[in-house]
């Protein structure tokens, strides 16, 4: 599991890869987290290298959008496989944050 975050101007940009099952949440958990909420700024969320989310993955995600949704700011998805699309409509977690194609789509929705 591996995590690359970036800045596009005023937004913050997650490249996770990887399996994000239990042995590997630990590996990227903390990175992802402190590399996120304490800039308090939109974040996109790079799924489209992501082969799986587990339940872990699944909490990891959840964590960070309600920590940046206390600061006034949103998470939003983007790029996930059909695999990985189903598993976030099968666990609702795509009711909770916002799921897009891609990432023009998504930084479309944080620059609206």
């Amino acid at each position: 599991m591996d995590v690359t975050i970036t800045e596009i101007g005023s937004v913050t940009k997650a490249a996770l890869a990887g399996r994000l099952d239990s042995a590997q949440v630990g590996v990227v958990e903390s990175q992802f987290t402190s590399g996120i909420i304490p800039k308090e700024q939109d974040t996109l969320v790079d799924l489209s290298s992501v082969t799986f989310i587990a339940s872990l993955g699944i909490r990891m995600l959840l964590t960070v959008a309600r920590g940046l949704s206390r600061h006034g700011a949103r998470m939003i998805l983007f790029g996930a496989t059909p695999e990985v699309m189903e598993i976030l409509e099968t666990t609702a977690l795509s009711d909770i944050i916002p799921v897009f194609d891609s990432e023009g789509d998504a930084l479309a929705e944080v620059s609206a």
